[in-house]
């Protein structure tokens, strides 16, 4: 079961309705040879959640409903730990749901609450990680052809990832403790970061205390995809949405890991 406090924000406008996930919200009828052992939730399918998107996004832009789903889970997360911007990213998050009805607000609550377990299973399932929001963005067809904007497939990041990370430098830098630092200036929707970590835990690294990743993107929504994906793997992670050519910075996120360890990771944490 999602946590409650997903989409539950204190409304100070009589006119609008938050909703809360309804307690049925994650029930799936998967049969249980399917359900990953270790996982104490039946883990949600991709191609549901899918489904899920078309039958409730019909009514309104698709493309919005998808951007707004993965801005407001963001902030849902960001603000039970990043208190300093909370009143900022919660004013945001009231504009975005005024302009949803009732029933979308509570489909977006309930589609978010199918996204939250889908991507915090990783910790239960034995490191089966998965692109799980790039390969949900392009299943929902919103990859952009004009803006050369497609989320690579995982199986070819995480190909990647294993050419160009050496076993031997990984041993060496989280030897005794250490910390090995990943950067990736243009993240997308956080797929080679995720790769990244499926190789780290291949080689017996504990990523939530000795990896550090700072990561960014031009491009708002794939900031907030990056961000929810590696906030739900547990992984100590600042986000930026920054122009990773003109250096200029809009904003920056900090997933739960990263606050919760603050003190340990500090000194790698550089915006200048």
């Amino acid at each position: 079961m999602a946590p409650s406090f997903l989409f539950d924000f204190t409304d100070k406008s009589p006119n609008v309705t938050v909703t809360d996930i309804p307690q049925n919200a994650l029930s799936f009828n998967i049969p249980p040879e399917e359900q990953k052992k270790l996982c104490p939730y039946p883990i949600p399918k991709l191609d549901d959640i899918v489904k899920d998107i078309e039958r409730s996004a019909y009514q309104v832009d698709k493309r919005k409903f998808v951007s707004d789903l993965f801005e407001c889970g963001a902030i849902a997360i960001s603000n039970q730990v990043d208190l300093a911007q909370k009143e900022k990213r919660e004013e945001r998050y009231l504009q975005i749901i005024k302009s949803y009805t009732p029933a979308l607000q509570k489909k977006l609550a309930e589609i978010f609450g199918k996204i939250y377990a889908l991507l915090a299973s990783v910790v239960y399932d034995n490191g089966r990680f998965n692109d799980n929001l790039g390969e949900l963005f392009m299943k929902c067809n919103l990859g952009s052809k004009n803006a050369g904007q497609f989320f690579t497939p995982y199986h070819i990041s995480e190909l990647m990832a294993r050419a160009v990370m050496d076993e031997t430098l990984i041993k060496e830098k989280t030897a005794g403790d250490g910390v090995i630092t990943i950067n990736d200036p243009c993240c997308g929707g956080g797929g080679m970061l995720v790769a990244a970590l499926d190789v780290l835990q291949s080689c017996g690294v504990n990523y939530a205390r000795n990896c550090f990743i700072d990561a960014g993107d031009i491009d708002e929504r794939c900031v907030h995809m990056t961000y929810l994906q590696l906030s739900l793997a547990g992984v100590p992670a600042l986000i930026r949405h920054q122009n990773a050519l003109t250096r200029e910075l809009w904003g920056v996120w900090y997933t739960p890991a990263l606050l919760f360890q603050y003190l340990r990771f500090r000194k790698y944490i550089n915006l200048n």
